[in-house]
């Protein structure tokens, strides 16, 4: 196996500035530096990967959108007021982007007019994720120990709601239709992914593949696993589970939703990206702020960073 060339987006917290690496040895290429003020939520390569999105929350407690500009390598911040991006998503073609603030608002912003419209409260509860195509808004909401799917058009009409089985932690598109969604509980007694075809349906509401899976790997008893964010690879019909609290990944069809295999890592992990070829992944880590190196076709753990610097858990992969 052998990994093809790439380079990643890191968000160095320490030094307030996005790292442009190339891979694979590891060498940072530049750093950009953003205001010290300001802290990311998140981070979107454009389609056309010369322009990189990074949602962030101000000192007081507004919002902004950073701009990296790859070519020039340097980053500017959007002159516009924004609300608090608790939940951030951009587009397909990367001309507009939606955002959710504390209280559960729904917004999209124009980029190329810088224009903010507000789609409205749809449920008074707190969003926890947001996905977008070409079609649809994708969103879910908790509140209390309750989870729903909310499925908007571009404009902000509600399509369609599906109530979940537990509470979401995330919301994933992958390139086949498919949409996942990680869910646990209040007491973790159940946890699982649900999968849905938004293909299925003509008037593009999502069809339930499957209303839930376990995925305890060892065990008929709960024990915490708090899966948080998945990762596809197309190629093969494959997505990876990521359960950040039991430190592994569960590997599924995404076609059937049927369980694979688990991978045991031993460290905690909160998000993975697939790098090019498919069979290793970049790991980010809430708690430990690193990153780490996984071999996704023989299941382990290969490296993770030593070094100094904060690394927020938000990363992009650019193919060479």
């Amino acid at each position: 196996m052998e990994c093809l060339p790439y380079q990643l987006l890191v968000i160095d917290d320490t030094t307030h500035s996005l790292l442009l690496v190339d891979s694979p040895n590891g060498e940072i290429i530049v750093e950009m530096p953003y205001p010290s003020g300001l802290t990311p939520t998140e981070l979107f390569l454009a389609p056309d990967l010369t322009k990189a999105y990074i949602p962030a929350v101000g000192k007081n407690g507004s919002g902004a959108l950073l701009v990296a500009n790859l070519e020039k390598r340097s980053i500017y911040r959007l002159p516009m007021k924004l609300p608090q991006p608790i939940q951030f998503t951009l587009s397909p073609d990367g001309n507009s982007a939606y955002l959710s603030d504390p209280d559960g608002v729904l917004y999209v912003l124009e980029i190329p007019t810088m224009s903010l419209k507000s789609l409205g409260n749809p449920s008074k509860a707190t969003c926890v994720g947001l996905a977008v195509d070409h079609h649809a808004v994708y969103s879910v909401w908790e509140l209390s120990d309750q989870g729903t799917l909310v499925v908007f058009d571009l404009n902000g009409q509600l399509i369609n709601e599906h109530t979940l089985p537990g509470i979401p932690t995330n919301i994933i598109l992958d390139a086949c239709g498919h949409i996942y969604i990680p869910f646990t509980t209040i007491d973790f007694a159940i946890e699982g992914i649900m999968c849905f075809n938004k293909t299925r349906s003509e008037d593009n509401t999502p069809a339930v593949i499957t209303a839930e899976r376990c995925i305890y790997p060892y065990t008929t008893s709960p024990s915490a696993a708090y899966p948080s964010h998945v990762a596809t690879w197309p190629d093969e019909h494959i997505a990876y589970v990521v359960n950040e609290e039991s430190s592994s990944i569960t590997v599924i069809d995404s076609n059937t939703a049927a369980i694979i295999r688990h991978i045991e890592l031993g460290r905690s992990i909160s998000c993975l990206h697939i790098l090019p070829g498919g069979d290793f992944g970049i790991a980010t880590s809430h708690i430990f702020a690193d990153l780490s190196l996984i071999d996704l076709r023989n299941g382990r753990l290969l490296a993770t960073t030593d070094t100094k610097r904060e690394l927020l858990a938000y990363i992009a992969v650019i193919p060479k």
